[in-house]
């Protein structure tokens, strides 16, 4: 598998995690150009993982689509609405009446293979029509969700947490293009794992990453802290 990285101002994120993580990985970044499936086709003459610069990739032997699975298919990807297809946390969107559905694709990180495609896109509108996709599973792409900071009950957004712990991929972009996060995203999203990534980001962007990240590690600690004090207490 070769890496395209979507040239941004967290890029550095991505190209250290790649690094450290995966040394043999072959990568190059780019600009988007005129849209990440263009670009990618431009490109790449291989399967290719395209991610936007500021994720966090920790790609291990397994995680990867089977390639005689994938070499029928033009992508892999994971829904927009992370749990658009849980059975019990689907609801939670038209709670908070949000726009996402089942149907949207995350087009920040995705598997492409180019043998499938006959022509270049001019863009990214409209590429998925009549294109077959294999999904990733939720635990491979651990993102940020608006269910997440709203609805979601601290159970499950402590559930959700813990799969982060091995996620091959910690994808929190709509955080740190706001550099905002509340409490129960801080506990949801694994801002942490970003912290050793930093070398190379602007003072702006490092300031937000070390900001997310040390209120994960705040909260965290607590938690884990009231967890073992619960377990001293006396019946």
């Amino acid at each position: 598998m070769q890496y395209l990285v979507i040239d941004n101002e967290f890029t550095a994120l991505t190209v250290n995690s790649i690094k450290k993580n995966m040394p043999d990985a072959k990568y190059t970044v780019a600009p988007i150009g005129d849209g990440r499936i263009p670009t990618a086709l431009k490109l790449c003459t291989e399967p290719t993982l395209v991610v936007t610069g500021g994720i966090i990739l920790n790609i291990k032997e397994g995680d990867l689509p089977d390639p005689e699975l994938f070499k029928k298919k033009h992508l892999a990807m994971s829904r927009e609405a992370v749990f658009a297809d849980h059975p019990r946390w689907k609801k939670n969107y038209n709670l908070i009446r949000s726009p996402l559905h089942e149907g949207g694709v995350d087009m920040s990180i995705f598997i492409i293979n180019p043998s499938k495609w006959k022509s270049i896109p001019k863009n990214d509108s409209n590429f998925i029509l009549g294109k077959k996709i294999l999904y990733m599973p939720r635990y491979m792409n651990h993102r940020d969700d608006p269910t997440l900071g709203t609805c979601m009950g601290g159970q499950d957004i402590i559930r959700y947490a813990s799969l982060g712990e091995d996620a091959s991929v910690h994808n929190y972009l709509t955080h740190l293009y706001s550099g905002q996060a509340n409490v129960r995203e801080t506990f949801g999203c694994c801002f942490d794992k970003l912290l050793p990534y930093t070398e190379g980001l602007g003072e702006q962007q490092k300031e937000i990453v070390e900001k997310l990240g040390n209120l994960t590690k705040v909260r965290v600690g607590k938690l884990r802290q009231m967890m073992v004090d619960i377990k001293k207490a006396p019946d």
